[in-house]
């Protein structure tokens, strides 16, 4: 009896609800006489995953539709083998796992900073990235640039002006428009929080973080002009590859106790044996020469045409390889074991998985499979720049073979690189990890217990070493067990290292029957390696055809076809955007509208 009283009185506390959000949906549609007419503030009726869920996949309400917006660039980080790559993908193409921007996008909903998302150039919100990196490769520094949700009155200080409307080009178009006269119009505004609403700006950096998962870190975000673009704006890119010179380097000079410390007598060196044993191992082409590398990498710098180390990617339809390495280097990671180096490449802008087939050109060359020479013949294309003639000149009569096709190698291993920085003019950007008011925005400095939201709610500003703490703090939870990982492993290899048989006699080698003296080992990165009996030097292999070749298949074949299907598409394009642009509009006028009425209701 009492469990159907109790279903009864659910029931009826779903109905209520129900209709409580009936009469909120109706009343946030209909026309306001004044604000005495106004609902009392309540609960939400649905607080719950689902709700909120409900409530994203929604139109947003006309109140931030037509909220102030600005442009700002996010600096962030994230871990490249957690995702499948940075690229935003549609629902119809589904990934292995979630995409950078797709969580990017996804969290900046759940924060309403954008709108809704619309799958387009810039995604509704003039999205750009500075430099897109492919699965499994990270980045510490990646910067994108958006236009979002403001708290401030006029954030982009237009004296009331639509910055967006301005503007021409296609990132004009699917920008976020709104008027910044339009600022804490909310009519539950206490005259307390309207003395002081639109000086502390949204704290970005927390709202973001708390939706994202602990792969991507907001680490900064920074005011930018209207005309900024991470993009186009980027002077140079820094991209880093970490390698190890050698498998057994790291378990040579470093001590490990197997418990002859505990034994009364123990001979002196008695712990090293194993280590010498460990030296003597034949890694077949795994122990790369470093100064072999360092002279084929200094023939990388310069302007060069590098068809020969990239992935020709014929969607883009380039007609020049050209680009210009402005510097390239092989140092030693500090901190680290010495086995463990770094190559720093620094460039304005690189072709598709360029840095990985360098790394897997200089790794040939470590192993001495083939000569530093090898990067010489490789830029010699048709389309060799003066520079590539003055570097690597011709000896009276010599003659060098043209390499306008790629031979084929595979690429190095996705997981050491990471986008390391992006450079940018200093003036432009100004980052920052809090949102306090800054003098050099123009914005009083106030007490911040005295601050509110265009709500009426109090908002003091963020403690910035309370920000960067809690930050720092989650990611070096992250890098805390990576290391305690790492080290259980190198254990793990020390307590076989300990086992490592000695050098065989000439007598033994002759009886035992092992690999081949030819077999060798080619590295491919992060520890990986492909076995080989015979090696085949690169200029005697089988190559790609012309890039040429290449851009004029797609061009004629899958470029025909995406092109047609724009087309066909550009009709239903067009009427959704007016459709869009519409809803805006009418949600202005409606912010209008209210402004007008609470502006007559002080009167």
């Amino acid at each position: 009896m009492s469990t159907t009283s109790e279903r009864d009185t659910i029931v009826q506390q779903i109905a209520q609800l129900q209709a409580r959000l009936q009469q909120l949906d109706t009343t946030s549609t209909a026309p306001v006489a004044s604000t005495s007419q106004l609902p009392p503030k309540s609960n939400p009726p649905g607080t719950g995953k689902r709700a909120k869920r409900n409530g994203l996949l929604g139109p947003l309400p006309p109140a931030l539709a037509a909220a102030p917006k600005r442009h700002i660039a996010l600096l962030f980080s994230y871990e490249g083998w957690a995702h499948s790559g940075l690229a935003y993908q549609p629902p119809d193409a589904p990934t292995p796992l979630p995409t950078v921007e797709g969580e990017l996008l996804l969290a900046l909903e759940k924060a309403r900073l954008i709108e809704p998302m619309i799958e387009s150039d810039g995604f509704g919100c003039g999205f750009e990235r500075c430099g897109r990196t492919d699965a499994g490769v990270s980045s510490s520094a990646q910067v994108i640039n958006l236009w979002v949700r403001s708290d401030l009155a006029d954030p982009m200080k237009t004296g009331g002006k639509d910055v967006a409307e301005e503007l021409e080009g296609p990132r004009s178009l699917s920008r976020s428009k709104s008027s910044s006269s339009l600022s804490s119009m909310s009519s539950g505004t206490s005259e307390k929080g309207r003395r002081t609403a639109g000086v502390v700006e949204l704290p970005y950096i927390t709202l973001l973080n708390r939706h994202l998962p602990p792969s991507i870190r907001i680490l900064a975000w920074s005011p930018v002009s209207a005309t900024f673009s991470s993009r186009f704006s980027c002077i140079w890119r820094h991209y880093k590859y970490f390698f190890s010179t050698s498998p057994g380097q790291p378990f040579l000079n470093s001590k490990f106790d197997f418990g002859s410390a505990y034994r009364p007598g123990a001979k002196e060196g008695e712990q090293l044996e194993w280590q010498k044993r460990l030296a003597a191992i034949d890694w077949k082409g795994l122990e790369l020469d470093i100064d072999l590398m360092r002279d084929a990498v200094r023939r990388i710098v310069g302007e060069h045409d590098y068809r020969n180390f990239c992935k020709v990617d014929p969607p883009k339809q380039l007609n020049t390889h050209r680009r210009t390495v402005v510097s390239a280097s092989i140092d030693q990671v500090e901190g680290e074991e010495p086995d463990m180096f770094v190559l720093n490449l620094r460039g304005g802008a690189f072709l598709y998985n360029q840095v990985r087939h360098i790394v897997a050109i200089l790794f040939l060359v470590g192993a001495r499979l083939e000569p530093p020479s090898i990067v010489d013949g490789l830029l010699w294309t048709s389309d060799r720049t003066e520079m590539t003639e003055e570097m690597f000149p011709l000896a009276p009569g010599e003659e060098r073979e043209v390499m306008d096709r790629k031979p084929g190698y595979e690429m190095a291993d996705d997981l050491p690189l990471i986008l390391w920085q992006c450079g940018f003019n200093s003036t432009e950007l100004d980052w920052r990890i809090d949102n306090a008011p800054h003098e050099r925005d123009g914005l009083p400095i106030i007490d911040p217990s005295t601050v509110f939201d265009p709500n009426g709610r109090l908002k003091p500003a963020l403690d910035p070493a309370e920000t960067f703490r809690r930050c720092f703090l989650e990611m070096n939870q992250a890098w805390t067990e990576a290391r305690l990982k790492s080290i259980v492993l190198k254990h793990h290899l020390a307590s076989l290292a300990a086992h490592a048989p000695p050098p065989p006699t000439a007598a033994e080698q002759t009886a035992i029957a092992g690999p081949s003296p030819s077999m060798t080992f080619t590295p491919n990165g992060a520890g990986r390696s492909h076995k080989t009996g015979s090696y085949i030097p690169l200029f005697k292999r089988k190559r790609s055809e012309l890039p040429e070749t290449l851009n004029e298949r797609w061009a004629k074949g899958r470029g025909a076809r995406r092109m047609k299907r724009r087309e066909e598409n550009q009709e239903a394009a067009d009427a959704l955007r007016v459709v869009n642009l519409a809803k805006k509009a009418a949600a202005k006028l409606e912010a209008e509208r209210l402004a007008a009425l609470e502006a007559e209701k002080e009167q």
